[in-house]
C-alpha cells in the first residue's frame, strides 16, 4: 500500500494522454482497503444509474409490489431513443418487465430503463439509492424527460428532432447548432450541478452493498450481480486476472462522458469494487484511448490493494 501515491500519479498521467479528467474509487470488499483519485468529486452518472433501478425493480418484486413477469408492449418510435435497443426495433415487441430489466442492464436500453422508472417510481430508485450509502447521488428525471431537454437547450422541439437535425435532414444551419461542441457543454446533462449525479466513492459503496447483500434483500442483491455479469460491453477486462470474473456497467453521454463501475473477482476470491469516471477533453474524439485507460486505471487501482 506503500504505493499508492505513485499509482495515483501512474493514472493521472495515463487520463492525461488519452485526453480525458478522471476520478476513481477502488475498494477491496473483503478488508475494507480503499484507493482513490478524487473520490468525492461530483460526476456525470450517464447510464452507470441504471443498476440502482434494477436493484429497486428486483426489491419491488421480492416484496410483492409487482410481477416481475407482468407485460409491456412498446412501440420503437414512442420508445426512448437510445443507441441500441427497443427504440430501433422495426416492430412492436412485447416483453415482461424482468427482461426489460436484462435488457437495461446487459445492453443498457434506454427505452426498457425509462418503462422500469415509470413502474418503480424515481423516488423510490433514489430512496434505495440513500439505503445504501449514497449521499451524493440523486437522479433528476428519466432518460426520456432528460433527452428531450437538452433538445429544448439546443433550440429543438424534442429528442427526435435533434436527431433529425443532427443527421442532416433539418437543413444546415440545425445540423450546426445540433452538432455545436460549445453548445452541447453547456448543457445541464453534462453538469453534474443539473444532472442526474454521484461520486466514485458513492458506486462504490453501492456495489459493496451489493455483494454484501445489504442494499436489499439477498435476492434481489443475488439477480443484480447475476445480471450485471452479463454486460456486453467489457472496458474493465484489461484489469481481469484469468480465471477472474467481471460484473459492471458502463456508461457514456454525448461524446464527453465515458464510465464504468463493477466488481472484478480474483481467482483466490478477493473482490475488488471499482468506480471509474471519465471526461473527455473534446468532444467525440479519442473514444478508443480512454476505454483503454479505465481498463489500465483499473488494473494499477487493484494492483495498489493487493500491494
Amino acid at each position: 500500500m506503500s504505493d499508492l501515491p505513485q499509482t495515483a500519479a501512474m493514472i493521472e498521467r495515463g487520463f492525461v494522454q488519452a485526453g480525458c479528467d478522471g476520478s476513481l474509487h477502488a475498494v477491496d470488499l473483503a478488508t475494507g482497503a480503499s484507493f482513490g483519485l478524487r473520490p468525492d468529486l461530483p460526476v456525470v452518472m450517464a447510464s452507470v444509474f441504471k443498476p440502482l433501478v434494477a436493484l429497486e425493480f428486483y426489491a419491488q418484486a421480492q416484496a410483492g409490489l409487482l410481477d416481475p413477469a407482468e407485460m409491456a408492449d412498446l412501440i420503437p418510435a414512442q420508445a426512448t431513443p437510445g443507441p441500441v435497443g427497443l427504440s430501433n426495433f422495426q416492430d412492436p415487441a412485447r416483453l415482461s418487465l424482468r427482461d426489460l430489466a436484462r435488457m437495461m442492464l446487459t445492453l443498457s436500453d434506454n427505452a426498457a430503463t425509462d418503462v422500469l422508472i415509470r413502474r418503480v417510481g424515481l423516488d423510490r430508485v433514489n430512496a434505495r439509492a440513500k439505503a445504501c450509502g449514497c449521499r451524493a447521488t440523486v437522479l433528476e428525471s428519466d432518460l426520456s424527460t432528460m433527452l428531450d431537454g437538452v433538445a429544448a437547450e439546443l433550440g429543438f422541439s424534442s429528442y427526435g428532432q435533434l436527431l433529425e437535425a443532427q443527421a442532416g435532414r433539418l437543413g444546415e444551419e440545425a445540423q450546426t447548432r445540433g452538432l455545436d461542441p460549445l453548445r452541447l457543454d453547456r448543457v445541464g446533462a453534462l453538469e453534474a450541478a443539473r444532472a442526474s449525479r454521484t461520486t466514485a466513492r458513492d458506486m462504490t459503496g453501492f456495489l459493496a452493498s451489493v455483494w454484501n447483500d445489504t442494499g436489499a434483500d439477498a435476492e434481489s442483491c443475488r439477480a443484480l450481480r447475476q445480471m450485471m455479469s452479463q454486460q456486453v460491453t467489457r472496458r474493465l477486462e484489461p484489469a481481469v486476472p484469468d480465471d477472474g470474473g467481471l460484473a459492471a456497467k458502463s456508461g457514456r453521454l454525448f461524446g464527453r462522458v465515458r464510465n464504468e463501475i463493477g466488481v472484478i473477482t480474483w481467482p483466490d476470491g478477493r473482490r475488488y469494487a471499482l468506480a471509474i469516471f471519465t471526461r473527455a477533453r473534446r468532444p467525440f474524439e479519442g473514444a478508443a484511448a480512454i476505454n483503454a485507460q479505465i481498463g489500465e486505471a483499473a488494473r494499477l487501482a487493484i494492483g495498489a490493494l493487493r500491494g
